[in-house]
C-alpha cells in the first residue's frame, strides 16, 4: 500500500474506477446476450448503444465495437 498521502487517494480512486469499469463492460454483455437470446430491433438499438457507451469510454476498441455491432445486425437481418 502506499505511504504518501495523494497515492493513497489515487489508489481508492482507481478501485473506484475499475468497479464502475467493470459494471459497464458487464451491463454491455447482458445487453448482447439479451439480444441473443431474442433478436429484435428494440433489443438491437439497446445492445449497440451499450457498445458505443463502452466504446466512447474507451473499455474497448473501436473496432472491436464495430465488429460487434456488425455481427449483431447479421443477426437481426436473418
Amino acid at each position: 500500500m502506499a505511504n504518501i498521502k495523494s497515492a493513497i487517494k489515487r489508489a481508492e480512486l482507481n478501485v473506484k474506477q475499475n468497479a464502475k469499469n467493470s459494471a459497464q463492460k458487464s451491463a454491455m454483455r447482458s445487453t448482447i446476450k439479451a439480444f441473443e437470446a431474442n433478436p429484435s430491433e428494440e433489443l438491437f438499438r439497446a445492445a449497440s448503444s451499450s457498445i458505443d457507451k463502452a466504446k466512447s469510454k474507451g473499455l474497448i476498441h473501436k473496432n472491436k465495437a464495430s465488429r460487434d455491432k456488425a455481427r449483431l445486425a447479421a443477426k437481426l437481418a436473418n
